[in-house]
């Protein structure tokens, strides 16, 4: 099996990353509250590039519904905010993957694209589900008028709260790979991620998703 080559720099990034998404709660700043919708923002030691996360709750929605929701990865475009095109590149298990991402920037910015290693866990006593993404950009060559992303931590996670809820976090923090103009960086840190949760409260309600059993989910005991 091809494993992704990571230069210095990358797992540097990649070690900062990981440790920055898994501070606790009190170091991110709200920098928006609607529909039900909270994005934060918080600095990252060693790193020009803030993290960002979004956060709600759903009522009636199972694990695998979300779940499946993010593996039907050529669906993408449909919620994900600034998703033109994925695909799965190739499947390593069935809670692993590595995933081809275009993502559609706004004129004159390069569009940007990422190969990521994507592993699904679940907790066995409170059943939480994480999803974490990393950069792979070695696993494909790069393609004409997209800038290849190399320093990409993401992660989903699904918390049963009880009662059919269901509380969903996203957590980010990516390097651009160039300097970006203000207001890019903005509409990438919280616009993006408040309209990708705001279309996946109503994406994951779909028949598809919705009556979807993923193999290695536990659901929690109505």
């Amino acid at each position: 099996m091809k494993l992704p080559i990571l230069s210095c720099l990358t797992l540097s990034f990649l070690v900062s990353s990981v440790a920055a998404l898994a501070e606790d709660e009190q170091a991110w700043e709200l920098k928006r509250d609607r529909r039900d919708i909270q994005v934060y923002t918080r600095d990252v030691a060693e790193s020009p590039f803030d993290a960002v996360r979004a956060v709600t709750e759903l009522d009636g929605v199972s694990l695998s519904a979300l779940v499946a929701l993010i593996e039907d990865y050529e669906a993408c475009p449909n919620w994900a905010d600034r998703c033109a095109e994925s695909y799965l590149l190739r499947r390593i298990s069935a809670t692993e993957s590595l995933v081809y991402t275009n993502n559609d920037m706004p004129f004159p910015v390069r569009d940007r694209d990422a190969i990521t290693r994507v592993v699904w866990n679940q907790d066995p006593q409170s059943l939480e589900v994480s999803m974490s993404s990393v950069a792979a950009p070695e696993e494909l060559e790069e393609m004409d008028g997209r800038l290849r992303l190399r320093e990409v931590a993401v992660k989903w996670f699904f918390t049963p709260l009880g009662d059919g809820r269901v509380r969903v976090v996203n957590e980010a923090h990516i390097n651009p790979g160039s300097a970006l103009p203000g207001w890019v960086t903005n509409m990438l840190l919280v616009d993006t991620p408040y309209e990708t949760l705001r279309a996946l409260t109503d994406a994951v309600r779909d028949p598809e998703y919705a009556d979807a059993q993923v193999s290695f989910i536990s659901e929690p005991e109505a």
